[in-house]
């Protein structure tokens, strides 16, 4: 049955349009210079909009940077799924690991936006909720990697871990100055390959830490 629109479905359908025509502005903002740097007014030209309007769908620049954060995080999320396979979790997970590096080579406002907000320590409640729920969701992911797998019935440390070394890796090399960005790739992806491998040969049988 298609859904029943109504007025207050228009009017919801509407402010999302108008959240993500902000998100989208603020990314074309942040992709010209730092993150820290911008500002909301020339968020809202970009937007073509006043400032004040802006207010109307986000407190401050902070939500909107969370916005952008989580939007693009939801959407790295749907990619994995699509590569995941059941009967096939050594090489799901052998896709994550590179998909990652991928998806930070050719995001590189998102990159910088996540460098500034996981170096962070004074985000609010909600924009830390937020936040955590998203990357949560990646890690749930590779739960279920690490369950078909057989290394643990809780395998969440072993999930933080490869997050964590992946993060690690990307904020290390990708804006690595002296070699180019084919360069930077390629050295991205082959400390990506040796995280598999040490994973690979990882005792199934090991009692992970709480």
């Amino acid at each position: 049955m298609d859904e029943k629109v109504t007025l207050k479905t228009l009017k919801s359908r509407e402010k999302e349009a108008r959240k993500d025509l902000i998100i989208d502005a603020a990314e074309r903002v942040f992709a010209t210079k730092p993150v820290d740097k911008a500002t909301m007014r020339e968020i809202a030209d970009e937007a073509g909009m006043a400032t004040s309007s802006i207010y109307r769908f986000f407190s401050n620049q902070e939500a909107i940077l969370i916005a952008a954060a989580v939007r693009t995080q939801t959407k790295f999320n749907v990619i994995l799924d699509k590569f995941f396979d059941e009967k096939k979790p050594e090489e799901s997970l052998k896709k994550v690991l590179n998909i990652y590096i991928d998806f930070i080579s050719e995001n590189d406002t998102y990159f910088r936006m996540m460098t500034i907000l996981m170096s962070q320590g004074n985000l609010n409640i909600e924009s830390s909720k937020a936040l955590v729920e998203v990357m949560n969701e990646s890690l749930i992911r590779l739960d279920r990697i690490f369950k078909l797998m057989k290394f643990s019935d809780n395998p969440r440390p072993l999930s933080r871990y490869i997050y964590a070394s992946m993060i690690g890796i990307s904020v290390s090399y990708n804006k690595l100055p002296g070699i180019n960005p084919e360069s930077r790739l390629k050295h991205m992806q082959s400390l990506s390959d040796l995280l598999f491998d040490m994973i690979i040969h990882y005792p199934r049988d090991s009692k992970l830490p709480g």
